[in-house]
């Protein structure tokens, strides 16, 4: 039996594509909060949707809701549209193929070089005034940050654990499986110019995290995965670039919470010398990605499809 969404043109799989992920997410997001509500026992449960924490169980309970919301809303979607589409996900989404160590390593290392570059490009993003009309975008990436600093308030190794799981690895599984899996990998097989569907997918990558100030960076970063998953054609390496990305933002953050380091780094201001050593090395990683690359071939899914035939016959 043919996929049911097969046939289906490629504005239209990307239409029902983000309405399966806003259905999967809203019932991901109830799910959660009665689990979460469960679990901790919350007197009130409102603090969790507001983000207005007056019990410290709910730091916890939202760490829970976010860790199931994002599995379902992002994950679960990606194995389902992409079943739809093919009949299957692991090859669909490139999961069943792997990166070789020395890419992952070079992922790895330019993540963490691209830093002082990235921390550059929101210091340019703050001096873009923001439109009155859109202030509340502003307002919005404040309340998320006053969030972002109550689930990151910890000092033992047990949240340390815990914050990890939830901010950098669930998202970097996630949000790879949708944006760069589902989304970049069906631009690709439909015939979009790499460059163009890698730098799109950046964009609604960044858009879709509502942080105006980090919206450059954003975009650069979500650019920068789309172009590890189609020079490596597998979806590892790019979850492993993105786990990089978040998990040293947990890490300095625990590293301040205990008095290893004197600044928050969320907070520190980068200099326009390291900033060009880091852009240098990190066009040096991008020649040895390119010299290095072997991108799988992004076929349309009939044509996918015809070959298997073919090849089973």
């Amino acid at each position: 039996m043919r996929p049911p969404f097969q046939r289906y043109p490629l504005v239209l799989r990307i239409f029902l594509m983000f309405s399966m992920f806003l259905f999967n997410m809203s019932i991901m997001q109830f799910i959660a909060l009665f689990v979460a509500q469960k679990m901790f026992n919350l007197e009130n449960v409102e603090q969790v949707l507001t983000g207005v924490f007056t019990e410290a169980r709910a730091v916890d309970a939202f760490l829970l809701m976010q860790g199931i919301s994002s599995l379902g809303g992002f994950v679960l979607t990606a194995m389902m549209f992409a079943v739809l589409e093919s009949g299957e996900f692991k090859n669909h989404l490139r999961i069943s193929t792997f990166p070789s160590a020395k890419f992952v390593l070079l992922a790895v290392l330019s993540i963490v070089v691209a830093q002082f570059f990235i921390e550059f490009l929101v210091q340019i993003n703050q001096q873009i005034p923001l439109p009155s009309a859109l202030q509340f975008l502003h307002d919005y990436q404040k309340k998320m940050e006053e969030v972002a600093n109550a689930m990151m308030n910890f000092k033992d190794i047990g949240h340390l654990i815990a914050v990890s799981i939830v901010v950098a690895l669930i998202p970097a599984i996630g949000e790879e499986f949708f944006f760069r899996g589902l989304l970049l990998g069906d631009l690709l097989k439909g015939k979009v110019h790499p460059a163009i569907a890698i730098v799109s997918t950046g964009v609604i990558f960044a858009m879709s995290h509502v942080q105006y100030e980090n919206l450059l960076a954003m975009i650069v970063l979500g650019s920068f995965l789309g172009y590890l998953y189609y020079v490596s054609g597998s979806l590892w390496l790019p979850i492993a670039a993105h786990f990089t990305n978040n998990f040293l933002a947990v890490l300095m953050k625990y590293f301040y919470n205990i008095g290893m380091i004197s600044e928050d780094m969320a907070n520190a201001k980068t200099s326009l010398y390291l900033t060009v050593i880091s852009l240098a090395i990190f066009a040096v990683f991008i020649f040895l990605f390119n010299k290095w690359k072997n991108p799988a071939k992004f076929v349309e899914i009939e044509e996918s499809e015809s070959l298997n035939e073919n090849l089973l016959t």
